[in-house]
């Protein structure tokens, strides 16, 4: 078993003994058992999800995943229970930054609602997957 803490800047979002956690990193996912080598990497937005189950897993955006072999930590700007996320609401936010994005007048605006845009299409494919 290895210990995983998923911590944001409101707390902690999930702390727990698992046989297997699965990360999505900016290297693309892994999956980090018990004495597994250490490892640091950015993490890309995603599911996070444990012993193979991803309809209990977390949805997170960027941050780090710090690995040692008895512990994953992955601090997240943001980690949300699959189960709670709202497909519809994702759908009509994903539609109202679209809006947002076709009215960008400057360059750093469009950065940012492009960055944004790209985490709700992420997470719009998971929960209409479920």
């Amino acid at each position: 078993m290895i210990k995983v803490e998923i911590v944001t800047p409101k707390g902690y979002a999930f702390t727990g003994e698992v046989e297997l956690v699965n990360v999505p990193t900016e290297e693309g996912e892994i999956g980090v058992l018990e004495n597994h080598m250490h490892l640091m990497s950015a993490l890309k937005p995603g599911l996070v999800y444990f012993n193979g189950n991803k309809e209990e897993g977390f949805f997170v955006t960027e941050g780090f995943v710090e690995v040692n072999p008895k512990k994953v930590n992955i601090l997240a700007e943001e980690a949300t229970p699959i189960g709670e996320i709202d497909p519809g609401e994702v759908k009509k936010r994903y539609e109202e930054l679209v809006k947002k994005l076709a009215a960008a007048k400057t360059r750093e605006e469009m950065e940012a609602i492009e960055r944004e845009r790209e985490i709700l299409e992420t997470l719009l494919a998971l929960v209409i997957r479920k």
